[in-house]
């Protein structure tokens, strides 16, 4: 048997099984390495360290290398423009899928050039243009970008007090629950901002309503009301102030007026101003008396003495007949008085003379 077989001393690195990686024993060698049929360039003496045919980085223009089938072991996935097998030509006229993202190509003199749609940019429009990089997304929400446009959507958590979150072109909104306000309902609504609270309360606020805690002498829901009913001086016009058991009265007299709370002018003739049982009128702002004969003054307040020129003659005694506290004394008085015969007057003879004065 020859010096060179596969017998010789038992030595089978050569058999169908010497070459791993699917590689094939071509022959065996007087240096005793194993040959192997595929890509011997890139496998060791023994055929059972493969290199990484992209290790080199075979592709131009920042192409992507990947492993592949074949005698070169690697792929190049060409940018937009580039085409062989290294992408190393440039593409010098517009063809199938130039443009990416639909964009058209337009035939240029030096080379094409690609216009882009809406929301792509770069020479071959391989570019989606981030809407969400100018943060247009407002109170924390996320921004998600879209092609040719952007969403907000709200952060869990974001809108508070059980208030529900609506998503906005641009934005959120939260729908806040009654009583809560603010851009995320983080602020309870303040029922005491009115000022609802009387007569140097303090207002409390609570959840949906709010107390007041009224000052002394002061109760109610609003603290309305006084305890020292006339502390708050509710008599009018200078009527007089009386404090009751859960409330106050106006004495109103004197004062011109009358009501309640002495806030009504009273007729003037109300007081009866006029005497002598004269007749009193109204007007706008006054009055007027009118007298019975016999009186006069603004108030009928005079008794016109008739007795003053000395009628009765021979010392015969006068005597008025407005004299009402001598009738019933004095004989020659009628039998009652009256104001409407109260004009005039009587002659009391002297023993010895008789008559009656005829001026009246």
């Amino acid at each position: 048997m020859s010096k060179d077989s596969f017998c010789n001393k038992n030595d089978t690195r050569c058999l169908s099984i010497s070459c791993p990686n699917s590689s094939t024993c071509a022959d065996f060698s007087k240096d005793n390495n194993c040959h192997c049929s595929d890509t011997a360039s890139n496998l060791d003496k023994d055929c059972d360290n493969l290199e990484d045919p992209c290790f080199s980085k075979p592709c131009q223009q920042n192409a992507s290398c990947v492993n592949a089938a074949g005698e070169r072991g690697f792929l190049c996935k060409c940018p937009p423009g580039y085409s062989g097998v290294t992408c190393e030509t440039a593409n010098g006229a517009c063809g199938t899928n130039f443009c990416q993202h639909g964009g058209i190509c337009h035939h240029d003199p030096v080379h094409p050039v690609c216009i882009c749609p809406s929301g792509y940019a770069g020479s071959f429009c391989e570019m989606d243009h981030d809407e969400c990089a100018s943060s247009p997304c407002h109170n924390g929400a996320v921004c998600q970008d879209g092609i040719n446009g952007y969403s907000c959507f709200c952060v869990p958590g974001s809108c508070k007090n059980e208030a529900v979150c609506l998503n906005e072109i641009g934005r959120y909104t939260c729908v806040c629950p009654q009583d809560y306000t603010g851009v995320n309902c983080e602020l309870e609504i303040d029922e005491c901002w009115s000022q609802p609270c009387l007569n140097g309360a303090t207002c409390q606020d609570s959840l949906g309503g709010y107390f007041c805690a009224c000052a002394p002498g002061f109760l109610g829901d609003h603290c309305e009301l006084s305890t020292e009913e006339c502390a708050s001086q509710p008599c009018l016009h200078g009527g007089l102030c009386m404090d009751e058991d859960n409330g106050y009265s106006c004495n109103c007299m004197s004062s011109g007026f009358t009501g309640m709370r002495c806030e009504t002018l009273m007729p003037l003739c109300w007081s009866k101003p006029c005497h002598n049982n004269a007749t009193c009128e109204n007007s706008v702002d006054n009055y007027t008396c009118h007298c019975w004969p016999g009186y006069t003054g603004s108030q009928c307040e005079t008794d016109i003495n008739e007795c003053h020129s000395n009628p009765c003659q021979s010392d015969g005694e006068c005597v008025e007949l407005s004299s009402e506290k001598q009738y019933g004394r004095i004989a020659g008085l009628p039998s009652a008085f009256s104001y409407h015969e109260a004009s005039g007057y009587v002659c009391i003879c002297r023993p010895g003379f008789t008559g009656e004065a005829k001026d009246r």
